[in-house]
């Protein structure tokens, strides 16, 4: 499940010969699974010896996948609404390929003129095709869209009739393809590159009319923090007791490193007022400063991408055992993954974010969001709304 969560429900299919899936789905904190696939991948996990089950190797249904799933104390859901098969059109299409509306159409059955539109899915399937035009013509309506490296940064249709299918593209087992052109008539025949799949990252929708937001990230791009660590790797380093006085001053160097470059830590101090960006705390030495998105150099060093922590919060984020939603209903805050519910920080658990100083630079908040999307898919959305 890791796994499928890391490469997203399409990349996961197909990196295994699996189609869609066709009914039958497992439950896990609040997410479906296509669960043949997973119990196939599950039977080389188990035995790393063995390679994964093929789909052509087992049945799936009640009396095996379901059966199984259900022995070893998982939930199954049974969605049976018919899928036609080689409805996953990403099999079929070429990253950084130029495509037209016709290939396109030809590859899926279809006529041309279907596909009109800037969201297209054929009904059945489990490809939603996005078309992103970054500059319009006159004649369009002057959506806002911009892609940034392995970002887009994209405007929803006017009516939001298709935003659910962005935002549960995968709890519903969909792929979002994106077709990207700079203009209408950079490629011939009116052309579209095709960038691959991608993945919702997170949305905003005006209180009025118009359209939603969104950010969708790359499939297997997001980015993971480099210094991250986990609970069992935390203690491998050997204690010498012979040489007590090296410890001490790699203890001391490690702590100076971890509170990041000076300027970068002085200028979140000034932002927070000198206090935990979520206890309030005011003890100096015990507050660092953490990026946000991983350290990729000076420009990763801004303050807007960075919190000002106490040690053991700056610890568990880096751990991604908390996260912070930008999305919270009054304002961005501290969400704490269900293991830690039972200990003292699950009184944290929904503790908005300290506002920062009048004047300072604001908080980013799309790399909170990308941040808080790698933390969902290691937990699952346990935030409390």
């Amino acid at each position: 499940m890791a796994e499928h969560d890391r490469l997203g429900p399409a990349a996961f299919l197909r990196k295994y010969g699996y189609g869609a899936p066709t009914g039958y789905w497992i439950l896990h904190e609040g997410k479906r699974y296509p669960s043949k696939a997973i119990l196939g991948v599950a039977w080389h996990y188990e035995d790393p010896a063995r390679p994964a089950l093929r789909p052509t190797q087992f049945s799936g249904g009640e009396a095996t996948v379901q059966r199984k799933a259900e022995q070893l104390g998982f939930k199954i859901v049974v969605d049976s609404a018919p899928q036609p098969a080689g409805q996953l059109l990403s099999g079929q299409l070429t990253p950084d390929e130029v495509y037209t509306r016709a290939d396109l159409a030809e590859r899926l059955g279809i006529s041309p003129g279907a596909m009109g539109s800037g969201v297209f899915r054929r009904k059945g399937s489990s490809s939603v095709l996005l078309f992103v035009t970054e500059h319009k013509s006159a004649d369009r309506t002057p959506y806002e869209d911009r892609l940034e490296g392995d970002v887009l940064h994209w405007q929803g249709q006017e009516k939001r009739g298709t935003d659910s299918l962005i935002i549960e593209h995968a709890e519903r087992g969909l792929e979002l393809l994106v077709f990207y052109r700079r203009q209408k008539s950079e490629f011939p025949g009116y052309g579209f590159r095709y960038l691959g799949p991608f993945t919702y990252v997170s949305h905003q929708t005006p209180s009025g009319p118009g359209a939603s937001s969104f950010v969708l990230q790359r499939e297997g791009t997001l980015a993971q923090p480099d210094l991250s660590i986990s609970a069992q790797e935390a203690d491998e380093q050997a204690f010498d007791p012979q040489n007590l006085e090296d410890a001490r001053t790699t203890v001391l160097r490690a702590i100076k490193a971890r509170r990041g470059q000076a300027e970068f830590r002085r200028s979140l101090m000034a932002a927070y007022g000198e206090r935990c960006a979520v206890t309030g705390c005011a003890v100096a030495d015990v507050l660092e400063a953490a990026h946000i998105l991983s350290y990729r150099g000076e420009e990763t060093n801004h303050p807007s991408n960075g919190l000002l922590l106490r040690t053991d919060l700056h610890t568990l984020f880096d751990c991604d055992l908390v996260s912070v939603d930008p999305n919270g209903t009054e304002g961005p805050r501290l969400v704490v993954a269900s293991s830690l519910r039972g200990t003292e920080y699950g009184a944290l658990d929904g503790r908005l974010l300290r506002a920062r100083k009048s004047g300072a630079a604001p908080l980013s908040t799309e790399a909170l969001a990308l941040r808080y999307a790698e933390f969902v898919r290691q937990h699952g959305n346990t935030a409390r709304r």
